[in-house]
């Protein structure tokens, strides 16, 4: 039986729960507001993880381009995935997820590190293009996950699911309670390395990272064209959008599929409101009708899900197959569940129908009048679709 969690323990503001259906089993949902860092963190837990005994845990840092878009370029949904499935072997424990994406330098952050590296064909790890944009190369803070702990009655020590060391001496500095467990205090996520992430996954066991033993891929996969550093540039009818950071995505093919589609990433972020914004395009075929996609992303969409389908996917393999178009993602971080507003189909295209901004933005990515893949008659009038 769950305790009833504290409505305010430090920073944290307890705000719901809900249970997630995953193919691993249910587990329940508790969403938090950190008042400090003004962001969500959200506390997927199974059984009962009162009481003395170690409890199974994983500290986990949001990947947006990994869990949402589904890139390929590194592990982090696979790292999400594989902890859960842990977690619900063992029938006890908890895994903390924190919105500190690109190990908390941010969103926007992680988009030039990545422009950064692949503009230089590789020969500058994501640590070195930390440090190039004047950033640690771990921005992270873990003073919540104490906060989350006490006010869900976690007392017990944690055994972490990691293979990263220092997150370990990084957590018990914010006061988290790590288990002594032999030979250490954590476990590694055990995966095998693609063409995709060999490169990052490399950086990241040069810096410490532990890694179980696995046969590498032959070779790691090229991008299919270059990435040049785009300096900031104002979107012309709209200057307060500035367009921050272009690169290559593989995303994962859907099964049967193997391999990945390369999706050009580009950043935007809004000088009045400080939003970010993230669209997808493809134009591997010039001649082809783009096609014009809508995803309304949401915090807990993130998580593998058994009892949702996934829109995004599914509009993966339209564009794959016709080779043109762009997808805008809704970035919509509100932990206590999924709002009606920005569900994928009509609801979401009005949402974009509505706003001029997001209009400019789809209307930029298109070389020629483009195709909903969801037919809108609102918003194909905006795009002059």
């Amino acid at each position: 039986m769950s305790p009833v969690p504290l409505p305010l323990c430090g920073t944290l503001l307890y705000e719901a729960a809900t249970p997630l259906a995953t193919p691993h089993g249910r587990f329940d949902a508790h969403a938090f507001r950190d008042l400090a860092a003004r962001q969500p963190l959200l506390v997927i837990a199974r059984g009962d993880c009162r009481g003395a005994a170690p409890l199974l845990a994983r500290v986990h840092s949001s990947c947006m381009t990994g869990e949402s878009c589904g890139g390929a370029d590194c592990d982090c949904a696979q790292q999400l995935d594989a902890a859960l499935a842990r977690i619900a072997a063992a029938g006890r424990g908890a895994l903390f997820y924190l919105l500190q994406e690109g190990r908390g330098a941010g969103f926007i952050a992680k988009a030039r590190d990545r422009m950064l590296v692949q503009a230089s064909r590789e020969r500058v790890t994501t640590f070195d293009a930390y440090a190039r944009l004047g950033l640690d190369g771990d921005c992270r803070r873990y003073e919540a996950v104490a906060f989350a702990c006490a006010a869900l009655d976690i007392t017990a020590p944690l055994h972490l699911l990691s293979n990263n060391p220092v997150k370990v001496a990084a957590l018990r500095a914010a006061g988290v309670l790590i288990a002594d467990a032999a030979p250490t205090a954590h476990a590694p996520l055990a995966h095998a390395p693609s063409p995709f992430n060999i490169r990052y996954l490399t950086a990241k066991s040069r810096s410490g990272h532990v890694f179980a033993a696995a046969a590498p891929p032959a070779a790691a996969a090229e991008p299919p064209e270059a990435v040049q550093i785009v300096p900031p540039t104002a979107l012309a009818d709209a200057p307060h959008l500035l367009h921050v950071a272009s690169y290559l995505l593989p995303v994962r093919a859907l099964a049967p599929a193997e391999g990945a589609h390369w999706f050009r990433l580009h950043a935007w972020v809004d000088r009045h409101s400080g939003a970010e914004r993230l669209v997808l395009t493809l134009a591997r075929d010039g001649a082809a009708t783009p096609l014009i996609h809508v995803h309304a992303e949401t915090l807990l969409g993130r998580f593998p899900r058994e009892d949702r389908r996934d829109p995004w996917r599914e509009a993966l393999t339209q564009l794959a197959a016709r080779g043109a178009g762009a997808a805008l993602f809704l970035v919509h971080n509100d932990p206590t569940l999924d709002d009606p507003a920005l569900q994928p189909g009509g609801a979401a295209a009005d949402v974009v129908a509505g706003n001029p901004d997001l209009i400019r933005l789809l209307a930029h990515h298109l070389p020629r009048r483009g195709e909903l893949l969801t037919p809108h008659p609102r918003l194909a009038a905006a795009l002059g679709a």
